[in-house]
């Protein structure tokens, strides 16, 4: 008998846009059910770990990253997974409507102000120096979303910063003779002919009404560091990426001036309201990676997985329908069991905490496996630091396989989770692997 002919479908075609939507498609637990029926008295279990699995490395470097939770920054070299640069795109808003800067009013300074996402905000070698440089946009970001691959044109460089990320230090601010203590971040002094257009706008009797008429004024940012994946001469191990959180009432662009009257700032802001994403580079010249990348029967004992938009491992099981030739058999458990090999788990190259593993729709895109619905403690994917493994328990996706022979199977994706946010990275043990090769336990009955 044929089962899941409909929901299925549309869980393919998904693509991992919305947990509501799966869920209430998955909620009909009549059509859901996956296992024949027959006398439990007769059954008889077998184990099995020895199916054949393949793997494919695969870039991953056209993920959305518009107006995420937070902005990694920087560039490092991996020991391992070579070059790697984090830059962000981003608008400013108005902090109000109606912005004046009173009669002729003079820039002082102008000073972008970049809050660091926490005290634990960085990945590589705390103690490189960072080199900051901070454009404007020659063309607006006027799309509704970017991935981590986009670009966009910029030229005007307004100013640049070397700097060591003190992230756990707050900073001391004095404001009109006012001594202010602030959360850590980061500021960076920009140019005052920058600052002075921006006054112009709003000068006199002119007025920057909304945010629509600051956009015609000032398209925004491009924040890179001074050196890219293609020149950069960090050795191995140096680097680092630090995270910004733009979405911060402290992360601002304040203009510093005196007018005919008084002496003021105002801050721009940068939030929900300003477009901003995150934009990605890797170079895997020199590495195992590079092997992998140029050919796809490349013989290696590991496979990899990256954040922001990195490296993902496709995996396959060519021969797990042989199962099927058991009539009505049942899959009572099943998990995929991957190993992370001693040598790269390193301090300051921290190793994927989450990971996910997808089904593949006929066009090459991820989709929710079954097992996803049942929870993250069932489905797994945790990393566990004392085993050195990641595990997914992945039952129902092979009970499906095994119900519809006949549909395409297409494979399953491993990836990293919050990688557009993130940094890690995790080396793992491919089907070769002499000691921890991966593999797949199951557990089934057949009457």
């Amino acid at each position: 008998m044929k089962r899941h002919t409909t929901t299925p479908t549309f869980i393919r075609k998904a693509v991992l846009l919305s947990v509501i939507i799966f869920t209430t498609l998955y909620s009909c637990k009549k059509d859901g059910e996956l296992y024949p029926k027959f006398n439990e008295e007769n059954l008889a279990v077998s184990f099995t770990d020895t199916f054949t699995i393949e793997t494919q490395l695969i870039r991953d470097d056209s993920i959305l990253s518009t107006n995420v939770s937070y902005n990694p920054f920087g560039i490092y070299n991996d020991s391992i997974f070579g070059l790697a640069a984090a830059s962000i795109y981003s608008q400013l808003t108005l902090s109000g409507a109606n912005v004046n800067f009173g009669n002729n009013p003079i820039i002082d300074s102008v000073v972008l102000t970049l809050k660091y996402q926490a005290d634990t905000a960085f990945y590589g070698n705390l103690f490189t120096p960072f080199s900051m440089e901070v454009y404007e946009l020659d063309a607006a970001l006027d799309q509704t979303s970017y991935y981590s691959n986009n670009t966009v044109a910029y030229s005007n460089l307004l100013g640049n910063k070397t700097f060591t990320a003190y992230i756990t230090d707050s900073v001391q601010v004095i404001d009109n003779g006012d001594t202010i203590w602030y959360d850590p971040h980061l500021r960076v002094p920009l140019s005052n002919t920058f600052g002075q257009q921006l006054l112009d706008a709003g000068a006199n009797t002119e007025l920057i009404t909304d945010n629509d008429e600051l956009l015609g004024l000032f398209n925004g940012f491009y924040i890179t560091s001074s050196t890219n994946v293609n020149n950069s001469t960090l050795a191995k191990g140096e680097g680092g990426i630090v995270y910004f959180d733009i979405n911060s009432s402290l992360s601002t662009l304040t203009l510093y001036y005196h007018n005919d009257t008084d002496t003021a700032s105002y801050s721009f802001i940068m939030n929900s309201e300003s477009k901003m994403y995150n934009y990605f580079e890797h170079n895997y010249t020199g590495t195992d990676i590079e092997n992998h990348l140029l050919g796809s029967n490349y013989d290696s004992t590991v496979t990899y997985i990256q954040a922001m938009g990195g490296l993902k491992t496709k995996i396959t099981i060519p021969h797990i329908k042989e199962l099927a030739k058991i009539e009505n058999v049942v899959i009572n458990k099943a998990e995929l069991v991957l190993s992370v090999p001693e040598y790269s788990i390193m301090a300051n190259h921290k190793t994927v905490s989450n990971a996910i593993l997808t089904g593949i729709d006929e066009e090459g895109s991820a989709i929710f496996l079954a097992d996803y619905f049942e929870g993250l403690t069932f489905f797994g994917g945790a990393y566990d630091s004392d085993s050195k493994t990641y595990t997914f328990n992945i039952s129902k996706h092979l009970q499906q396989l095994l119900n519809n022979v006949e549909e395409e199977d297409y494979g399953l994706y491993f990836m990293a989770t919050k990688t557009a946010i993130t940094a890690n990275r995790t080396v793992i043990a491919s089907p070769k692997h002499p000691s921890l090769k991966m593999k797949l336990n199951i557990t089934y009955s057949k009457p």
